[in-house]
């Protein structure tokens, strides 16, 4: 009986050592939930204005958009999404055979009447120049004619001049005689006249004949410099004439030669710049000029295609970087250079980066540059740009042969948390996350414990059992 009262006394007064220390533990539990709700509600407030950390940050990298050139079918498309593409690899090629050559045709047909109308130019051109050379000669032998015929008339006009020269001495010497005769009254003055009239009519006579070989002599000068005046020269001045409206178009033949020319070269170059883009239009080939990897690809083998649709979108994972959205009034914080930290959640890591840049606000062109959109901003908030020091690289041709299930080869799209070096205030998001874990996992070693603690549990009924059969076995 006193054993039994022995036992029981013990059994309370651990009941009421257990019971004081799961109050206990309510009430350190509640003042902890207390305090973490309270801290969440500053923390709530506090962190979009002066958090140093940001969870709202997404890994991204530029892309380049493999367009194609022309309208048709896709023949033939190289590559699938995670594939790494070297230099000046060719990815896909699009045919046309519905391609309009109007244009070409008409081209064609405009060189060819050009050409025939130089062609008949340059003929027109040499007949006329054929014509010329004849009439030269023609021209030569008649003014070869026509000089000696001249020579002739002048010896014949210098001979009348000196036989008209000579009578006119032999008339001055008759009318001198008739003078000295009449001075000593020989004959009769009557006699003198007749004898002057004669002596000028001889000096008459020789002017004239001087006057025609004068003339004669500038006829000969003038048919030797190509001047043909005169009744007996109207032979020549025909030809002559002849010859020059031959000549003048002859040198219009060949302006219009040299017109047709150039417009010849034109349209040859128009001609061919018409072929190269056809030949252009007709079939394709797009080509990766510095290499990346393969974000997506658009297109299928077979799949007709219009002019700028895309086939493929490569990324430069070479220039991945983060995209973090942090208050402006961190601006100053977070200058240009300002070392940061970076957490990659999946892969339990962090890196180092630095500050590149902070952007006011983006828009839809600039988010068509990268992989993937800058995240949406809230009022009074702005963009910080970092790269990543260090950061792992695209993997190597080892690592895609052994694992070519790799999709995402830069993490593009990958959330991450970015904090500055030696911050101490977080975001509300990365405290709230953080409380949760730890409360999670203080639950998780608390729920044992309580469990052997509490006077219903299936533990402290067990241990009550075994102390009551050791009891009546001590009895």
């Amino acid at each position: 009986m006193t054993q039994n009262t022995r036992s029981q006394s013990g059994n309370s007064s651990l009941k009421q050592a257990q019971q004081k220390r799961h109050a206990r533990i309510i009430r350190v539990s509640a003042y902890s939930v207390a305090m973490v709700l309270a801290l969440l509600l500053v923390n709530s407030a506090l962190p979009p204005l002066l958090a140093d950390q940001s969870d709202r940050a997404v890994i991204d990298a530029p892309i380049t958009l493999l367009t194609s050139p022309i309208a048709g079918e896709v023949t033939s498309i190289v590559g699938a999404a995670g594939q790494r593409l070297q230099p000046n690899t060719l990815v896909a090629r699009v045919e046309n055979a519905r391609v309009d050559r109007s244009t070409l045709i008409t081209l064609e047909g405009k060189v060819n009447e050009l050409q025939s109308a130089l062609h008949a130019a340059n003929q027109k051109k040499a007949s006329d120049d054929a014509y010329v050379a004849a009439l030269d000669a023609e021209i030569r032998q008649q003014v070869a004619q026509t000089t000696t015929r001249l020579q002739g008339q002048i010896t014949e006009a210098r001979a009348r001049v000196a036989a008209s020269d000579a009578s006119g001495k032999e008339r001055k010497a008759i009318v001198e005689r008739q003078q000295s005769l009449a001075s000593r009254d020989v004959v009769s003055t009557s006699l003198l006249r007749p004898a002057e009239q004669q002596y000028a009519a001889a000096q008459f006579d020789k002017e004239a004949e001087t006057a025609k070989l004068n003339q004669i002599i500038a006829q000969l000068d003038a048919v030797q410099k190509g001047i043909f005046v005169g009744d007996n020269l109207n032979g020549l001045s025909v030809l002559a004439q002849k010859r020059r409206d031959v000549a003048f178009d002859a040198q219009r033949w060949e302006i219009e030669e040299s017109q047709l020319a150039a417009s010849i070269a034109g349209q040859q170059t128009l001609l061919r710049a018409e072929g190269k883009r056809l030949d252009e239009l007709a079939e394709a080939e797009l080509r990766v000029n510095d290499g990346g990897f393969i974000l997506n690809v658009g297109a299928a083998p077979g799949r007709h295609v219009n002019a700028g649709d895309s086939l493929a979108t490569l990324v430069d994972c070479d220039r991945a970087f983060v995209v973090a959205i942090f208050s402006y009034r961190q601006a100053q914080e977070l200058s240009v250079g300002t070392p940061v930290r970076i957490y990659d959640p999946a892969r339990n890591a962090a890196q180092s980066g630095r500050v590149t840049e902070i952007l006011p606000k983006t828009n839809d062109k600039n988010d068509q540059q990268y992989a993937v959109p800058f995240p949406q901003t809230e009022r009074r908030e702005m963009y910080v740009l970092a790269t990543i020091d260090n950061a792992a690289g695209p993997p190597s041709v080892k690592d895609e042969q052994t694992n070519p299930q790799v999709t995402n080869p830069c993490s593009v799209g990958q959330w991450v948390t970015v904090s500055r070096k030696n911050s101490w205030l977080p975001s509300a998001s990365i405290a709230w996350n953080a409380v949760t874990h730890r409360v999670t996992h203080v639950a998780d070693k608390l729920v044992p414990a309580v469990a052997t603690i509490l006077p219903g549990s299936a533990s402290a009924k067990g241990r009550q059992r075994s102390g009551d059969a050791n009891s009546g076995h001590g009895a």
